[in-house]
């Protein structure tokens, strides 16, 4: 019984030893930026927070009111919170305050990921113009049959007199696409629109996981407290991401097949019939492989595509490709340095972009 006790005491040194070198050694390898994976917070307050949860039965992800995260990189460290409808935002009333406003819709550019809120393109947009700016956009793998139907089910219920919606062509086709979604986003609530063009059927993935109580903290403490949690859930994710068969230099301003451009026009139309005769902005946003092969292959082939239907569908398109690829400084200037996200930079010359093309804020002012 005694050399039982001392080998199972030894085991547990062992085990303990080589947990302790396995994360000082990851510590070093982040420190030195040779591994791209998400760094613990140490924050108690982030193992029960839902900021980003599969709260919504119509769209899926979406932060749970009032809720807080605190999001640690090396080149950011930022407290993000929601407002009473699950905004990252500043409370807004349903009702206008008696100016045009905006809804503003995306992914985690247009959340503002790793940026302070003030920084954000939309928060620029309000302080520019003084016109009301609602943001609802969200990280998650946001794509843009979520973004319509949070549009459809949340934002169209707050007084607004335009919107913007912006489309990150990097992951936007891939996150529209259901066979990505069963590969790597398993029991997860997403939406998605399949069959083919014009006759698609809104599908969900299919047996949405309801993890126990214990198994969400247990997670997410792993996560937030250690740097093996989190390069666990990197290996899954870039497991999951190749068996995809996506290419390691996806361009999505390229690489999008016909089948993912239908559903992405599809949706622009929707969103079109959805707003009635209200302005609609869209944008594409350009991430590094896009300016990479642009830079080698000339304009890509979804700026005619959008262009064209965004003209059909009386739309005003703006790509951000342009402005970023010329931004003083250059266009690395524009993205976070531990990150593929815009910093602030990136905000700002995308607000300027937008001020300088977006029609409907010349005739609001106009009538002031």
């Amino acid at each position: 019984m005694k050399k039982t006790r001392t080998l199972l005491a030894r085991l547990a040194f062992s085990a303990l030893l080589t947990f302790v070198l396995l994360e000082l050694g990851l510590a070093v390898l982040c420190a030195a930026g040779r591994l791209p994976i998400q760094r613990p917070t140490y924050c108690l307050g982030n193992v029960s927070s839902r900021f980003w949860a599969d709260l919504n039965p119509d769209f899926g992800v979406w932060h749970e009111p009032f809720s807080t995260y605190h999001h640690v990189a090396p080149c950011y460290n930022l407290t993000y919170r929601a407002n009473a409808q699950g905004m990252r935002d500043r409370e807004r009333l349903p009702a206008s305050p008696g100016k045009p406003r905006v809804v503003v819709l995306g992914d985690s550019f247009m959340e503002g990921w790793g940026v302070a809120t003030e920084d954000r393109l939309s928060d620029r947009l309000e302080r520019a113009t003084g016109f009301e700016h609602l943001n609802f956009g969200t990280s998650g793998s946001f794509g843009p049959t979520q973004e319509l139907l949070l549009y459809k089910t949340l934002a169209k219920t707050f007084d607004h007199d335009a919107v913007i919606l912006a489309i990150l062509p990097d992951n936007d086709f891939l996150d529209d696409d259901y066979a990505y979604g069963l590969a790597m986003h398993a029991g997860r609530i997403r939406p998605y629109f399949t069959g083919t063009a014009p006759d698609y059927r809104l599908t969900y993935l299919p047996n949405p996981d309801s993890p126990s109580l214990f198994s969400h903290l247990a997670e997410n403490a792993l996560r937030q407290f250690t740097y093996t949690g989190n390069l666990i859930k990197y290996i899954k994710s870039m497991s999951r991401h190749r068996a995809s068969g996506t290419a390691e230099d996806y361009a999505g301003y390229f690489d999008f097949t016909p089948a993912q451009w239908a559903r992405l026009a599809y949706v622009l139309k929707e969103l079109r019939q959805a707003a009635g005769d209200k302005p609609v902005l869209v944008l594409t946003i350009p991430c590094d492989t896009d300016v990479h092969r642009a830079a080698k292959a000339g304009e890509p082939p979804l700026t005619a595509k959008m262009r064209e239907t965004c003209a059909t569908l009386n739309m005003q398109y703006l790509d951000l490709l342009p402005a970023t690829r010329d931004a003083p400084g250059g266009w690395q200037s524009c993205f976070l340095t531990c990150d593929r996200h815009w910093n602030a930079r990136g905000n700002e010359v995308a607000a300027q972009a937008v001020l300088q093309a977006a029609g409907f804020y010349r005739t609001w002012q106009a009538k002031r």
